[in-house]
């Protein structure tokens, strides 16, 4: 999997391309949580949830069927008020991609189960042809040289072309495009 890090920077760098920089914060905050949330599911392995199960690691919660959950329940919750209104559809759709963007960063990763995109409708794992992404250690394993060895990747293969990519979309707003 990628780091916690570059899930939250992915989801942040493609809400330039639904919002002007700035407030509210909600809107990036919730964005970069639902980029997070999907690796919630490592808890299953506590309850004894194996790997390959649909509830396991990298399976429903990494699953574009989810990631729609996902952004329904966060715009009910969070984006309710008259605020938003006219603006839901976007706001849905950024937290979908944010959401979506979790599996296929992990589906870039050199290592691990695949990523059911597809779930409950299918069992199958998924990678995607170009995997540069090294997989993360998780929990205190992360604290160590090759910890330090994957963000270092990561910064180069995911935050530089999302940095780039946020910037091309705040120049491009700032110029009058959309």
């Amino acid at each position: 999997m990628a780091t916690v890090f570059t899930h939250a920077a992915t989801a942040l760098a493609l809400g330039t391309a639904f919002r002007r920089p700035g407030p509210p914060l909600a809107f990036w905050l919730a964005g970069a949580a639902c980029a997070v949330i999907p690796d919630l599911d490592v808890i299953g392995l506590s309850f004894g949830i194996p790997w390959g199960h649909v509830l396991g690691h990298r399976g429903f919660t990494h699953s574009m069927g989810f990631a729609a959950l996902l952004a329904t329940l966060v715009l009910a919750l969070v984006f309710r008020g008259r605020a938003w209104d006219g603006r839901r559809a976007v706001v849905w759709t950024y937290l979908f991609a944010a959401t979506v963007s979790h599996g296929v960063l992990d589906a870039m990763t050199n290592g691990g189960s695949g990523v059911a995109f597809w779930a409950p409708f299918d069992d199958g794992r998924y990678f995607l042809p170009w995997r540069p992404i090294p997989v993360s250690p998780i929990g205190s394993r992360f604290f160590t040289e090759r910890g330090a060895a994957v963000l270092r990747a990561e910064l180069l293969l995911v935050w530089l072309p999302a940095a780039v990519f946020a910037t091309v979309c705040v120049w491009t707003r700032r110029r009058g495009g959309r």
